[in-house]
């Protein structure tokens, strides 16, 4: 499993945390793969690091203590995809097939049990997930004849056969010479292409249900929308205490040590973390997911946002179709403007790796803190470790500090 990249594009939010560590409903994202693969049967796991790949190892200790045959290969200098790949061979037999995972992928665990049983029921060689290009612009295209096989992957969309609307979505299934053969080709979709010439079958398993390659800060809000589409129950933890006053309906997940005051309203679906305190009068609701020890003040409102854990927000403040960082503080009164709006003030959209977004707050990174009464305009990144003054109106992206 890859898990070693910079998480470049998901800054400000993986800067103090690979972003495969990032939370949604209580989980790492790294946690959907693993927990998917090992519910699908596999039994032993190389986790290739790079990138703070230190804070793994707490987790993968977790996984060590329940019985998960796991390890962990640092890519040290190795490069790119590529490098992550190699940095595993000593590990396999080359006579044996891997399954080769890429860590950012938030998919249900059918997603894998898909992938092996098109490779078992086909007696292929090799098995692809493939999906739907508009999820992700970021992985090779793939060419399917009308048998199931893969004829061939490109680049991009830009090159080669590509009578396809099919993209490599992070997981496979690939003969043990793989290895080999990448060291020679150097780049994945050369080896790739080399593998088919060589005349090895491949299939592709093509799947169509949720899927999110996790690659941007907004890509957590569609994954967190995902898993809720997989939901069909809601649970409510023995030790929430939840005021009489207060209204919960639709579809709710509540953890452990939640406290929910007087009179304030959740509606489902929606995911409130371990040890989250929801003020009096507050609104919780339509696709929030509230991240462990969080603290929500009184009368707040928290529309589809994703936060991460050790979150304040102060009172009066509302946040909406945003990702706030872990440690972040918003004062009151805070508002995160959402509604996109072009030249002419019409209600507009907003278009990020082929998924259309008609609302979009902020993301703000961690450790941040937002004066009270400020403003935030739609759309806006706010970068980690950031003290916004008092009645600030926020127009355009802060950057990161300068050292």
């Amino acid at each position: 499993m890859l898990t070693g990249g910079s998480g470049k594009e998901m800054l400000p939010l993986s800067k103090y945390c690979p972003k495969t560590m990032l939370l949604i409903h209580g989980k790492h994202v790294i946690e959907y793969v693993l927990d998917g693969l090992i519910e699908t049967g596999v039994e032993e796991f190389i986790v290739v690091t790079g990138h703070q790949g230190e804070q793994l190892h707490v987790l993968i200790e977790a996984y060590r203590s329940r019985g998960v045959n796991i390890q962990t290969v640092n890519q040290g200098n190795s490069k790119g995809i590529e490098g992550a790949i190699l940095s595993a061979a000593t590990h396999f037999d080359k006579d044996k097939p891997f399954l080769l995972a890429y860590g950012d992928i938030v998919a249900p665990p059918k997603f894998y049990h898909h992938l092996l049983n098109s490779y078992i029921n086909t007696a292929a060689d090799g098995a692809i997930s493939v999906t739907l290009i508009g999820k992700s612009q970021e992985f090779g295209i793939a060419n399917i004849d009308d048998r199931g096989f893969i004829k061939t992957i490109s680049p991009d969309l830009s090159t080669g056969d590509n009578d396809t609307n099919y993209i490599f979505a992070g997981v496979s299934i690939l003969p043990g010479e793989f290895f080999e053969i990448l060291s020679e080709e150097e780049k994945l979709t050369k080896a790739l292409a080399r593998v088919l010439k060589e005349q090895r079958r491949i299939c592709a398993s093509v799947w169509q249900d949720e899927w999110i390659d996790v690659g941007y800060g907004w890509d957590l809000l569609a994954a967190n929308q995902d898993i809720f589409k997989g939901l069909d129950y809601a649970r409510i933890h023995k030790s929430a205490k939840i005021s009489p006053s207060a209204h919960i309906s639709g579809l709710v997940l509540i953890e452990e040590g939640v406290t929910i005051d007087h009179n304030a309203e959740i509606v489902g679906p929606c995911f409130i973390g371990k040890n989250v305190y929801i003020g009096t009068n507050s609104l919780v609701r339509n696709f929030s997911c509230i991240g462990r020890n969080s603290n929500i003040g009184y009368s707040v409102e928290v529309k589809n946002t994703v936060i991460q854990s050790n979150v304040k927000i102060g009172r009066l403040s509302f946040v909406g179709d945003s990702v706030i960082g872990e440690n972040v503080i918003i004062g009151s009164g805070v508002t995160t403007m959402n509604v996109l709006r072009d030249d002419e003030l019409q209600k507009s959209t907003q278009e990020i790796k082929g998924r259309k977004y008609h609302k979009l707050g902020a993301i703000i990174g961690p450790n941040s803190v937002i004066g009270s009464n400020s403003v935030i305009k739609p759309y806006v990144i706010i970068d980690a470790d950031q003290v916004i003054p008092d009645g600030t109106i926020i127009k355009m992206n802060i950057p990161e500090k300068e050292s």
